[in-house]
Order: structure tokens, then sequence, then C-alpha cells
């Protein structure tokens, strides 16, 4: 994907939003604010994504942050809104028919050409993996899933 990098402004307007929850003015706010601010920034994230990710920068179990765990929060969430754009935008490309799937075939196609190595069994695999509906086309979750898997 695209190198990415959170802009200064973006920061700025980060840091600002995570003083306006700092009500005491102690360099920290309830890691219950999180999702309050996010929302302010205009950010969309899931509960669950969101207690994982407090849970990882918040190892003692305080139940606060500071601005530099936020920040590392902040910049972690741009970066897979953006990393999910690149991923939509390829889709489309790839949905030349707008129907909002692709077909195995074509699929097919793209990871061979992606692959130098990638056998036929292999390519099957993927491929049945995928399609896990068995429809013969792939829809945006399930590409998702093929070009987000470890």
């Amino acid at each position: 994907m695209s190198d990415f990098k959170v802009t200064e402004k973006q920061f700025n307007d980060a840091h600002n939003t995570f003083n306006l929850f700092d009500k005491k003015g102690n360099g920290h706010v309830s890691t219950k604010e999180l999702a309050n601010i996010f929302k302010s920034l205009a950010l969309q994230i899931s509960a669950d994504k969101l207690k994982e990710w407090a849970d990882e920068v918040d190892e003692e179990a305080l139940g606060y942050m500071e601005w530099e765990n936020f920040k590392i929060l902040f910049e972690r969430k741009l970066k897979e809104d953006e990393d999910e754009r690149e991923l939509r935008d390829a889709f489309r490309v790839l949905d030349k028919q707008n129907k909002g799937t692709i077909p195995v075939d074509d699929l097919r196609w793209i990871l061979k050409s992606l692959g130098d190595d990638i056998t036929e069994e292999e390519l099957d695999d993927m491929i049945a993996e995928t399609d896990t509906d068995g429809s013969g086309t792939v829809d945006y979750e399930e590409f998702k899933s093929l070009m987000t898997s470890d």
C-alpha cells in the first residue's frame, strides 16, 4: 500500500481534541472517553477494536491514556482507514461490470500475475478460501479477507 504519513495539521487537530477531553488538564483522558474523542475527529471505530487497542497501550490498566499513547492509536486508525480506501479503490477497478463482485476467473488471473511462484494448487486453495459461498464471484468482504490475510 502507499507511504502513509499523518500530517502535522491532523496531529494538531487530534491533540486539540484530546485536550478538550482532558477536563482536569492533567495530560491524560479516561479510556472510556476514547470513543467520544474518535467520534469528535469524525473517525468510526468499533467498540471491540477500541477496547483492544486501548488495552494494548494502557498496559497497566490504569483506565486513562496520555497524549503519546493516544497519538499511536490515532495514527493507527488513520492508516487503517487509508488502507481500506485503497482496497476499495482496487476492488472497484477489478469490478469491471459494477456488480459489486469480481469473477473468480479474473481473480485467478490477478493472483497469478502478482505471484511468480504460485502453483495451480495454491491458486485453487486461495480461490476456494476466498469464494466462500461458491458463487463463482468474489464480493468485497471476500476480496478484503484475501488481501488482508497474513
